[in-house]
């Protein structure tokens, strides 16, 4: 199980497992994570369980979300990342993550790979983790989706799926992923009582794999996701007896 160590000077301050499906982190004392520096925010962010990965989310603090040194909106945490949160770091411990890494752990945001690692800021190795892969190029053939917005604040967007991880609804309130895969994309929960839905279907806990107009509700957002005509003829010959 994941856990996550807060410091402060060195000294460690808090030690928890994530155990939740969303654990939030802030300054006042609803947060599963409190961090009592005036520089954090009431609500500053939160993490969120996708399958065996967690996902960094800032809530729209003001000073920002640290990792490693970068600031970042979201990101799947890796084994070892350090966040820092006023005078306070906060290190994610996931050894099985750090056992099986692989491509789409290592494509968080386009660039964001390249610049962290060349960062000289990023944290040294843990006694006894795995060491990750060198980020290389990837040669992966990864398929080319959108979005179009249907409903929401981003209503008549389009909204090109070209990063590993796009988050759709509100993280504080009900929130969706949709994850893109070498085989194609698909739809997890994140956050909320309510699974996000599927031509009108509940999608339930598990990862459901999208087709070419899909309509999907995620929260406040409803989206018709759309896959690249060359794309589209790939998986119809999967598929194909």
């Amino acid at each position: 199980m994941a856990k996550l160590v807060v410091s402060a000077d060195g000294a460690v301050v808090l030690q928890r497992f994530v155990d939740r499906e969303r654990v939030t982190i802030g300054r006042e004392r609803h947060n599963d994570v409190v961090i009592d520096d005036p520089a954090v925010s009431r609500e500053h962010a939160a993490i969120a369980a996708v399958g065996n990965d967690h996902i960094l989310e800032d809530l729209g603090s003001v000073n920002g979300t640290l990792v490693n040194g970068v600031p970042v909106p979201r990101r799947i945490l890796q084994h070892g990342d350090v966040v820092v949160f006023g005078a306070y770091q906060l290190r994610y411990l996931n050894p099985k993550v750090a056992a099986d890494v692989d491509l789409e752990r290592t494509m968080f945001i386009p660039g964001l790979a390249e610049r962290e690692a060349s960062d000289p800021a990023s944290p040294p190795p843990i006694e006894g983790e795995l060491p990750l892969p060198a980020r290389a190029t990837p040669r992966t053939n990864f398929p080319r989706g959108t979005a179009w917005m249907m409903a929401g604040p981003r209503a008549g967007d389009v909204v090109e799926l070209d990063a590993v991880v796009s988050l759709f609804g509100k993280p504080s309130e009900q929130s969706a992923v949709i994850t893109r895969r070498p085989r194609g994309y698909y739809v997890t929960h994140v956050s909320g009582r309510r699974y996000p839905r599927v031509n009108g279907r509940t999608i339930g806990k598990e990862p459901l794999l999208l087709k070419h107009g899909d309509i999907v509700d995620a929260g406040s957002e409803k989206l018709e996701f759309s896959l690249d005509e060359a794309d589209r003829q790939k998986t119809a010959r999967r598929r194909r007896p």
